[in-house]
């Protein structure tokens, strides 16, 4: 599958997380719905064998509740951390788009997005894809 595709997936799967209100599959210049998810690619590693290839797709999804940093935000955060693992971890699979993926880490704070600060929750979710390939 493409990038692409298991990006949009993630969106479809953040967008069932229960409170969520806007899904971004990409970076936008601002949010102003909340909460809201901003999932980009990080990075990537690729490794081959004769038949196939594997990339290892490293995804940024940033969860925000709210401009500004504000300590009060912070409680609102909280629920969301346990949210979004059991769902991620319900669809191991992103919708059949890879061969299995796993958040990995969190953190939770201050972000910033476009010039803009936001509290939220950065989640980093490796995605790994399995491609039966002829190199030549």
């Amino acid at each position: 599958m493409s990038l692409e595709t298991v990006l949009a997936q993630i969106a479809v799967i953040q967008a069932t997380i229960t409170g969520i209100k806007k899904v971004y599959d990409y970076a936008p210049d601002s949010v102003n719905s909340f909460p809201a998810f901003v999932s980009f690619p990080n990075a990537g590693d690729i490794n081959v064998t004769p038949s196939r290839r594997e990339t290892r797709h490293m995804l940024k999804m940033l969860l925000l509740v709210s401009k500004g940093h504000l300590p009060s935000a912070d409680k609102k955060l909280r629920p969301f951390v346990e949210l979004t693992l059991d769902k991620f971890d319900q669809n191991v699979t992103i919708g059949a788009t890879c061969a299995f993926s796993r958040i990995v880490h969190y953190d939770y704070g201050a972000l910033t997005i476009g010039g803009q600060t936001y509290t939220g929750i950065v989640f980093d979710i490796e995605v790994v894809e399995h491609e039966a390939k002829t190199f030549t």
